[in-house]
């Protein structure tokens, strides 16, 4: 193993080891004053029809997810199946909720790319792309649910303040340096970069569906689209928690638990989503029992859907495309 390839290994194992730390840390924070009487009483009070509710706006957010990565994907020639991006994708989701620190995502860049001839780091660089609009909506969905909502815990409020502070600044950079390596196009940098290497080239192209802007505002309309059905998701949720969020609050909380989904930590968002949902709990007046079941929810009811139906889908990817056509024939 050459010295590159040890760091690598390192470095995957680094993220892991870091992600199960938070993931584990914030776990505690949040049920360590949780009466689990009353856990057992919210778990035995759940209506589950809302739960099937639920998981239809899920499943519907998650088809239009696949659809928003197809239209990053359009640009490439020839153009990729549309089986096979579902496929890449469902898998990733999988792996996202198996792996710890957000490996998943390297995951499905590598699958689409075994699927289809794809650059992994072309793969990569829709996907950086995706995640960028899904920060800034959810972003946008926290700042207008601590604006509009009313509270007493103030402390609460000012430390949520802070944290959205924190993040505008590596979002600001982000932004601007997409729109340098898209938009300007011929800027120096991006010349510089484009005949530096291949796999930087190979992520611009990545990128080349902005350069459209009827594509980019496609992306902002699905990825507005893709949390308003979240946001129903978890607001059905909550309804089988007999918990009736307004428009603001749901806003609120979905806004905090996409920024927790966008950590790198545990597998499924174990620890960071159960801390969102405890942070918006204090906010919002509801128990901290409530918010421990109500994430548990999301992970075992959504999450949990998504890595069965991942797990079939990367096991039929395998067994149909990649594995030699003799293995398949056995």
């Amino acid at each position: 193993m050459t010295s590159s390839e040890g760091s690598l290994f390192r470095s995957k194992y680094f993220r892991a080891f870091f992600g199960l730390t938070v993931g584990a840390t914030l776990l505690y924070f949040s049920a360590k004053n949780v009466s689990w009487t009353e856990v057992k009483d919210e778990f035995e009070s759940i209506t589950y029809a809302w739960i099937f509710v639920a998981l239809i706006f899920y499943w519907i957010e998650l088809t239009l997810r696949i659809t928003r990565w197809r239209l990053l994907l359009s640009t490439l020639k020839p153009p990729i199946a549309v089986y096979k991006i579902a496929l890449a994708f469902i898998s990733g989701c999988a792996a996202n909720n198996i792996l710890p620190a957000k490996l998943g995502e390297a995951f499905r860049a590598d699958l689409l790319g075994r699927l289809a001839s794809v650059s992994r780091m072309t793969a990569l660089g829709s996907i950086i792309i995706e995640r960028l609009s899904d920060m800034i909506v959810i972003f946008g969905m926290t700042a207008w649910g601590i604006l509009f909502i009313t509270t007493a815990r103030l402390d609460t409020v000012s430390e949520i303040h802070q944290g959205l502070a924190l993040l505008a600044a590596p979002i600001a950079v982000l932004v601007m340096a997409v729109y340098f390596l898209v938009v300007k196009r011929n800027h120096f940098i991006s010349v510089k970069l484009k005949t530096l290497d291949i796999k930087i080239h190979n992520f611009l192209q990545g990128l080349n569906a902005l350069e459209d802007p009827w594509t980019t505002l496609k992306l902002l309309g699905s990825t507005i689209t893709i949390w308003t059905l979240n946001c129903l998701a978890i607001w059905s949720i909550m309804m089988a928690l007999h918990i009736e969020l307004s428009l603001n609050q749901t806003i609120l909380l979905v806004g905090i638990t996409g920024i927790s989904a966008a950590i790198p930590a545990a597998p499924a968002g174990i620890g960071t989503l159960q801390y969102a949902f405890h942070i918006t709990a204090v906010l919002l007046d509801y128990s901290a029992s409530a918010a421990l079941v109500a994430s548990a929810i999301v992970q075992i009811a959504l999450l949990g859907s998504a890595t069965l139906v991942g797990a079939l889908s990367y096991s039929y990817a395998i067994s149909t495309h990649l594995l030699p056509r003799n293995e398949t024939d056995k």
